[in-house]
């Protein structure tokens, strides 16, 4: 499977070292749902997104998350959109890093270490927000993930 995963920034694998999350970080701003679909079309399209139970592409501004059902890998709109500016200023500030000059290996970076803490302490600083039901449900998937940054 590592060759099917090849070109996909960050791949989480649940405790039994299935797929369950494949990720995209870009540092690019101003995108919309519609440009996020498109990305997603166009990664199904040339056979680069292989199936995982979650498919999450996470900007500076945005995240967009599909949960993807094996008989359906239609190319329609992300499922659930979170300002994403809330939800990734700690880790932000961390790096010293301005969301709007942020590198794409660095953003890279910062998408792992979210989804990391996500991963190792089920915490995902959404719980007075009223979108964090998606996030929920990601997190209990996440649980104790193993998250890799560019498989090679």
């Amino acid at each position: 499977m590592a060759s099917e995963l090849r070109g996909i920034d960050l791949v989480a694998y649940d405790r039994e070292g299935r797929v369950v999350l494949l990720a995209e970080a870009k540092s690019r701003h101003g995108t919309s749902e519609n440009w996020a679909a498109g990305l997603r079309r166009n990664m199904l399209a040339h056979g680069v997104l292989p199936w995982a139970k979650y498919f999450l592409i996470a900007t500076p501004e945005r995240i967009y998350l599909w949960k993807q059902e094996r008989s359906d890998l239609s190319g329609g709109p992300p499922e659930f959109t979170i300002d994403a500016t809330r939800v990734l200023q700690p880790y932000f500030q961390k790096l010293g890093q301005e969301p709007s000059k942020i590198a794409p290996e660095a953003f890279e970076l910062l998408v792992l270490t979210w989804l990391n803490d996500i991963a190792l302490s089920g915490e995902h600083n959404l719980k007075h927000d009223a979108s964090s039901t998606w996030l929920s449900e990601l997190s209990g998937s996440l649980q104790q993930a193993r998250i890799e940054m560019n498989p090679m």
